[in-house]
């Protein structure tokens, strides 16, 4: 699983810095500074929990995250959400039949 996790090949940045002010942008050789943000070096969010569940589901098997989901790309229709709150279920090892057979329970 990419770190974009649902294959948008997009990420949202998370800053601290001014954005909307680049005269006020902390620069290096040219580039913005980072270790002058928040988390001291350029920080992104993935658009969903699906990167950690993968791992608790490696050590402990069947699992559910909820919580807000953050769609990166850029749509501006009255269908697409831009962020939304989901339940991921996680199986780690399982086949077509174990995952019919979590789904019916």
């Amino acid at each position: 699983t990419a770190s974009d996790c649902e294959g948008a090949g997009e990420m949202f940045r998370v800053t601290t810095l001014p954005i909307d002010t680049p005269g006020k942008m902390p620069l290096a050789n040219g580039r913005t500074d980072f270790s002058e943000d928040f988390f001291g070096r350029a920080a992104y969010l993935t658009v969903s929990g699906q990167l950690s569940g993968e791992t608790y589901a490696s050590a402990l098997g069947d699992i559910y995250t909820f919580g807000p989901t953050f769609r990166a790309e850029n749509s501006q229709t009255t269908r697409h959400l831009a962020e939304f709150h989901m339940i991921e279920p996680e199986m780690a090892f399982a086949d077509l039949w174990a995952a019919m057979a979590n789904a019916e329970q």
